[in-house]
């Protein structure tokens, strides 16, 4: 009876349901999981260009920095190889099955990649940080080498001014001097310290280290201008005494003949040397903070050329440039000058006073050090030079001195 009323129509038919074959479901799976791999991929890609990109990375010697930049280029390969991965729904048992083999590859080698990128990573940062670690060492002996230079001056200004300098002046002073003694004596227990060999252990002495580098020459810095402000009163001082005694003795047969010590006016000692009216007494507007060492200031329109210099350099030595000295007034220069000595121009007549000169320490300070030879190499590229009369045979020797190229004059 039933095969009678499906002939006259009385009874639907049951549909046939096709169903795919597990073949073809797995190879769906597949595909899924392909797209998922490189998404993976990529976040592994992004996290080691990063650390390539970075301070580690950058310090790292070329030959793990050409392991990592391949280790990228394989996985950036087999990104664009998953990416190619479809997923097909019609696709027939034979091409699920091909499908299935070629996803089953690529997974396998995506974690070879993932493996090979770690580990690359693992030995750039490792190189690279102990690398970072040993020339901040270095740094941080040549910047207490300039901290105690620069604190043997200021205690003997200390000592000169008891009885002529501001109290107040006097105290910062002296705050600056204590300071200075506090992180002599860290960085040498530093520079005693044994590097560890590996991990964060190196992480956390590389941050003590820098952390003690930057101390040393802010207060190296906030030593040199707290002296300078001390001898500054101190040479005022002296000179009203002066102009005291030049008044007393107006009468004397002998007026008119005492010696100056500091040049006349538009005149300077050195041939090489050209005095100007403006050199000393810069507006505010026309400096500008040295971005690295924010206590130091040069002329505005060679600043950015100071800070692309550093920036050089930092990538070099893995520590910014330590700044000594920089823009002087006229009365800093003042206090500076001895007229038996080379060491400071008379004031009217250095290029400190134009804003275009610095002194550099951190190495710099001495003839034939990597840092001395890699600025001799490089600065001149960014707009700033070692002038013939501070070389190793010029009339007055200094390592540490460097001028813009827009300089008017040798010194």
């Amino acid at each position: 009876m039933s095969g009678g009323a499906y002939v006259l129509g009385l009874i639907d038919p049951v549909p046939v349901v096709a169903r795919e074959s597990s073949a073809v479901v797995d190879a769906h799976a597949a595909a899924d999981d392909a797209a998922t791999l490189r998404e993976q991929l990529a976040v592994e890609v992004k996290a080691a260009r990063s650390v390539l990109e970075g301070p580690d990375g950058q310090a790292a010697p070329k030959a793990e920095r050409q392991a990592l930049g391949t280790a990228l280029d394989d996985a950036r390969q087999l990104m664009t190889a998953l990416g190619k991965v479809t997923r097909s729904p019609s696709g027939t048992e034979d091409q699920a099955t091909a499908l299935l083999g070629q996803v089953g590859t690529l997974r396998s080698d995506a974690r070879a990649a993932v493996d090979a990128l770690r580990e690359a990573t693992r030995l750039m940062v490792e190189s690279g940080r102990q690398l970072r670690l040993e020339r901040a060492m270095t740094g941080l002996e040549h910047g207490r080498a300039d901290l105690r230079e620069v604190t043997a001056v200021g205690e003997q200004a200390f000592a000169e001014s008891a009885e002529v300098a501001a109290a107040t002046d006097r105290e910062a002073l002296r705050a600056a001097l204590d300071q200075a003694a506090d992180l002599d004596a860290r960085a040498g227990a530093a520079l005693l310290e044994k590097a560890p060999a590996q991990g964060s252990a190196v992480s956390e002495l590389l941050a003590e280290i820098e952390e003690l580098a930057g101390a040393l020459a802010a207060t190296t810095a906030q030593i040199e201008d707290a002296a300078a402000v001390v001898l500054t009163g101190t040479r005022e001082d002296a000179v009203e005494v002066e102009a005291e005694d030049a008044e007393d003795a107006a009468g004397s047969p002998d007026a008119g003949t005492a010696g100056t010590d500091t040049a006349p006016a538009g005149t300077c000692p050195e041939p090489d040397q050209v005095w100007t009216a403006e050199n000393g007494h810069l507006s505010s507007s026309e400096l500008a903070s040295i971005p690295f060492s924010s206590s130091h200031a040069v002329r505005a329109d060679v600043v950015g050329g100071l800070a692309e210099l550093n920036e050089a350099y930092a990538a070099e030595f893995g520590v910014s440039m330590t700044i000594n000295s920089s823009y002087r007034s006229y009365a800093q220069q003042e206090s500076l000058y001895d007229p038996s000595s080379k060491t400071a121009a008379p004031p009217g007549c250095s290029n400190h006073g134009t804003g275009l000169a610095i002194d550099i320490g951190g190495g710099v300070q001495a003839f034939g050090s990597a840092q001395y030879e890699w600025l001799k190499a490089n600065a001149e590229a960014y707009g700033w030079v070692h002038p013939p009369f501070a070389e190793l045979s010029g009339r007055n020797p200094e390592p540490w001195h460097w001028q813009s190229v827009d300089a008017p004059n040798s010194f």
